[in-house]
């Protein structure tokens, strides 16, 4: 049978970036990420409705939505890239036996599936390769995916003008792009953490600090899903040209425009 693209109006565009079209009867992996297409669309309408918010409620909600962001974001490029894990997942989900109210091994962890708990001195070693990390930002992932593919990206984007996210993304060679990329990454997860689970005690974090938070996890998962459309085996991809105008459109998200 043949996928029919059915990627509704409404779909906002970084869930399109980050998802690709939802397509329908396209088996397992597209129930997934459509589901993730969903979510994300769920914050993205959070996102727009925090403006209207008075300070205190920005405080409260602004952490759940900023690690929204960057957990759905980053399980979303795994789906993509390494289906067979969130297959894997979905599959013990829908074992009658699963617990909701426990922390389940087949989940997926920011340690584990996005970061390594230790850097990995020599990745090629046999005794490291005995258990290779698949995580999304880890040793593996930034040598055969994002390092191998970083000047398809930039050839991709060689013309493109009047974008400011793009030309900061061109002057930058690969290690400090992908340095940035990674540190604010994991920066703002746990910056947004501290909110969430309420660990202050006194005033920490101003509510204009939360929301540039916010803006850098939205620009760093937009980039990457900008990237993985240059990847030869990502799933469900954008053409580039599709993904560029894409990631133009994010850049005008509402949440984007505060100052």
């Amino acid at each position: 049978m043949t996928d029919i693209d059915v990627s509704p109006n409404n779909q906002s565009a970084l869930a399109k970036l980050l998802c690709g079209n939802i397509i329908a009867s396209g088996g397992e992996i597209y129930e997934v990420l459509s589901y993730l297409s969903t979510s994300i669309d769920n914050v993205v309408n959070g996102l727009n409705t925090l403006e209207s918010m008075p300070p205190n409620q920005i405080s409260l909600f602004s952490p759940f939505l900023g690690r929204s962001i960057l957990e759905l974001g980053c399980t979303a490029l795994i789906a993509r890239l390494d289906p067979f894990r969130v297959l894997m997942l979905r599959e013990y989900q829908m074992q009658p036996n699963y617990d909701t109210g426990k922390r389940n091994n087949a989940s997926i962890s920011w340690t584990g599936d996005i970061f390594v708990a230790e850097d990995i001195k020599n990745p090629w070693s046999d005794n490291s390769l005995k258990s290779p990390t698949r995580a999304l930002l880890g040793e593996y992932y930034k040598q055969l995916i994002w390092k191998t593919n970083f000047n398809k990206l930039l050839d991709a984007t060689a013309d493109i003008i009047e974008d400011e996210w793009i030309a900061d993304l061109r002057i930058k060679d690969f290690y400090s792009f992908y340095g940035q990329t990674s540190n604010e990454i994991k920066k703002g997860y746990s910056a947004f953490s501290k909110g969430i689970h309420h660990e202050s005690v006194i005033p920490l974090s101003e509510d204009i600090e939360i929301i540039q938070n916010i803006k850098k996890a939205i620009r760093n998962v937009s980039t990457l899903g900008l990237f993985v459309c240059v990847i030869s085996h990502t799933l469900n991809k954008l053409d580039i040209e599709t993904a560029i105008a894409t990631y133009r459109e994010i850049q005008e998200m509402g949440v984007l425009q505060w100052s």
